[in-house]
């Protein structure tokens, strides 16, 4: 394993409350970290990600770089340098020195996932055991990749091992469709620089490659061990191996480019084979800064391992694209561009978790494309890496944005940022309330989260977020002195909340409907359910399943026809995950609520949370448990909850170590950015109960600790330009609150559920509570409840 220089930064408070004792367990838990997962005793070909902000890997963990992927068919995986992909893979030969005994290194026997990259080890060849280890260096175009040769026997080797690289220089998805085409590969060799370069034969798009070791010989015409799509070619370096007994040699690799040309390639490269230790060394004390950072302790360790991951894997999908900004990709290996959908989850996690920048930056960029492309207030769906704009937008992301931007905002209470932000949102508003909003009963008409054939009609997501949208924007205009856009903003979503609970209520059914709309819309939906099982199961071999559900849309159809024409009302058709989004949002009275909650638990759920579709009973995503999960915390439902985000934490590892996958359990993107929204934000904000108003330097803290848990605690919380520690131990009937500020200016309130009659201690003072609730000053409090 790689080893991890002991972390030395202390800060002070921590010490002050914590002592020598914490730090060192701290230091102990990022060691813990850092020294990687193992895929030891499961299959080796699953996809892996090398990331990195400025280029990223994918290949399958037995080390290989087959065709992978749909977006550009089959060119997912390889080296990218967003917008371009630079390399489809490379691969070592290990040879004698006579050239007639050879072995590609093609089956590793261990992958091991690290914060900062993975390393491959590959089963003994002739006692040569070899190691390969890559990463990706923090804003560099380039990756490096390095392999250590060990003789394990007694006697001296002389080998030759030879790297060989397959190039495809080519674009990104959604290029062709804007005349951006991809052009065969020129190779040629540097001798006196010792690398290879090759470049686009139609664009200015260069890959350097090489090593400070000196070749023996070179081959640009070359012959890579597996054949993959695309127009590029392979090249081959060979170099010599003399290995004493038990010597272990090592060689590095430097791969980089440029889309704009070649001398930057070559800059490029020669800065990373230079420095290609510090930028390893900066890696890992990044990954081990965002380790430290937000940090739970907690009895359930395999939550508390999957939420730190969950922070790792969120930094391993930020993107920096030149002229666009830095943001969090939705997934590897199909998704890592910009999505609306995706980050108005994923920031409110990624805030809770530490990371207020990224959350701002993400927005920021968000709204600057949307702005560029849209220009009404209406937020993109979708941005391929090359800046072009797939989809203008979904109608929900556009309410849940300024979501996302409050949600951040209370966190930050950076008001810059919101006065930034708060133009763009009521345009937003407007354009959800007029142009979307053709019948004016304030539920905006269009395609919501799920994209079902013929669902564009006024979903129940769309509507929910409006109307959260509208009471966010109305917060927004009081700190920003616009008191009739606040009456106004206020007075909508009052009415949106009441309507959503009277028109989208469904009685018989317990249940919040798909969507509101005519006798028609609905048999529209119904009929669009069926074509799309007739597409997207053609090939399937689940006939009867198919069978089923037609039977049940059909049977459907006849109990819509029975409504006279034109009638208007909620219609229960698909029974996607989304209606429980008033849940999330806390727009249910508790009755209807609860109601629905024990509903969706008891038939909507499959193994992993509920099924996007309880109607087809297929498919089980992060996004939806994570979603339930907060439903269940809205409404005080501390276990339920937990049951939920136990599901998601269940299929930790399953596919990619030190990740979750997109799917349930184990299928779909390898990590995906809005699975740190159900694992962060029960945990921060309900479970340990940390709800910041930071523009006014207050924080509400109402713990609900889970039936089992005796103790929780959170470390190094940024909170506006504050920082807090937060730890609960249950001990001797009694429960004992420790709050550590580094500001000593922000009020705290810690609520107690029937604290009200007992007795307290504060900071060595006993108090009989005659309220639920303490008022928390200074840097450091102790309360302990007497029970």
């Amino acid at each position: 394993m790689i080893s991890v220089t002991p972390i030395k930064i202390i800060t002070s408070f921590a010490l002050l409350l914590f002592g020598q004792q914490m730090v060192a367990q701290r230091n102990i838990y990022a060691q813990e970290i850092m020294a990687g997962i193992s895929n030891i005793g499961r299959t080796n070909s699953n996809a892996y990600l090398t990331p990195g902000d400025r280029s990223y890997i994918v290949g399958t963990q037995d080390g290989n770089f087959p065709d992978l992927g749909s977006h550009v068919t089959g060119e997912m995986g390889g080296l990218w340098m967003p917008p371009v992909k630079l390399l489809d893979g490379f691969w070592v030969k290990l040879s004698d020195a006579t050239g007639r005994r050879e072995t590609w290194l093609k089956e590793a026997r261990e992958f091991i996932n690290y914060p900062y990259g993975n390393k491959f080890v590959y089963p003994s060849i002739d006692d040569i055991e070899v190691e390969r280890l890559q990463y990706c260096p923090r804003q560099t175009e380039g990756a490096v990749i390095q392999f250590k040769f060990k003789n394990t026997s007694t006697q001296p080797r002389d080998c030759r091992f030879s790297f060989v690289v397959k190039t495809d220089l080519s674009p990104v998805w959604f290029s062709k469709e804007n005349n951006i085409t991809d052009a065969p590969d020129s190779i040629h060799w540097v001798e006196d620089k010792n690398l290879f370069i090759a470049n686009d034969t139609k664009h200015p798009w260069f890959v350097v490659w090489g090593s400070s070791l000196p070749a023996i010989s070179h081959d640009a015409d070359a012959v890579a061990p597996v054949q993959t799509r695309g127009l590029g070619k392979a090249a081959s370096t060979t170099y010599r191996l003399q290995l004493k007994p038990h010597e272990t040699v090592t060689a590095v690799f430097v791969v980089s480019g440029s889309d704009k040309d070649l001398v930057t390639a070559q800059n490029n490269y020669e800065m990373v084979l230079k420095n290609h230790n510090q930028l390893l060394e900066e890696k890992e004390q990044q990954s081990v800064a965002i380790i430290n950072r937000a940090r739970v302790v907690i009895p359930d360790k395999k939550f508390e391992q999957a939420y730190t991951w969950g922070k790792l894997n969120t930094e391993w999908l930020v993107s920096e694209l030149p002229g666009i900004g830095r943001f969090l990709g939705a997934g590897a290996v199909e998704y890592p561009w910009l999505f609306g959908c995706d980050n108005t989850y994923a920031v409110q996690g990624v805030v809770v978790s530490g990371d207020p920048d990224l959350a701002q930056s993400t927005l920021r960029t968000l709204k600057r494309v949307s702005e560029k492309e849209n220009g009404n207030g209406r937020i993109i769906h979708e941005m391929s890496s090359n800046g072009f704009v797939y989809n203008k937008g979904n109608v929900q992301e556009t309410p849940h944005f300024a979501v996302a931007v409050w949600k951040v905002f209370n966190w930050t209470g950076d008001t810059l940022f919101l006065k930034e932000m708060y133009p763009y949102i009521k345009k937003g508003l407007n354009w959800l309330l007029t142009e979307e909003d053709k019948d004016k009963n304030m539920f905006p008409e269009g395609n919501g989260i799920m994209e079902v054939k013929g669902l564009d009609a006024e979903l129940i997501d769309v509507a929910v977020y409006t109307r959260q949208a509208l009471e966010a924007a109305s917060k927004m205009a009081a700190i920003l002195d616009e008191p009739e856009r606040q009456k106004e903003y206020t007075t909508k979503a009052s009415v949106l909340k009441n309507k959503i609970n009277t028109q989208f209520w469904d009685e018989s059914e317990g249940s919040f409907c798909d969507f509101y709309g005519t006798r028609e819309q609905a048999l529209s939906v119904a009929q669009g359910a069926i074509e799309q099982l007739k597409i997207g199961h053609s090939n399937k071999t689940d006939s009867g399943h198919i069978a089923e559900l037609q039977h049940y849309y059909e049977k459907l159809i006849q109990h819509i026809s029975g409504f006279p024409a034109g009638t208007e009302k909620g219609w229960f058709t698909n029974k996607n995950w989304v209606i429980s989004t008033p849940l999330e949002m806390q727009l249910a009275p508790p009755d209807k609520a609860v109601r629905l909650l024990n509903k969706v638990r008891l038939e909507h759920c499959g193994e992993y949370g509920p099924y996007l579709s309880a109607v087809e009973r297929r498919h089980m995503m992060t996004i939806s448990t994570g979603v339930q999960a907060l439903a269940e915390c809205a409404y005080g439902r501390t276990d339920e909850a937990m049951w939920y985000v136990n599901k998601i934490v269940q299929t930790f590892n399953r596919a990619l170590p030190g990740s979750i996958s997109e799917m349930m359990p184990d299928y779909g993107c390898p990590v995906q950015a809005w699975t740190i929204y159900g694992l962060a934000s029960p945990l921060v904000t309900y479970f340990l109960g940390i709800n910041p108003d930071a523009y006014n330097k207050s924080v509400v803290l109402s713990p609900h600790l889970p039936q089992g848990w005796n103790n929780a605690a959170i470390y190094d919380l940024p909170v506006g330009n504050n920082m807090i520690s937060f730890d609960i131990k249950k001990h001797d009937g009694n429960v004992t609150y420790y709050l550590t500020s580094v500001d000593c200016d922000w009020a705290f309130k810690l609520v107690i559920k029937g604290l009200a009659g007992k007795r307290y201690v504060l900071n060595g003072k006993v108090i009989s509570a005659t309220t639920d609730e303490i008022e928390l000053k200074g840097k450091t409090n102790k309360v302990t409840v007497l029970l």
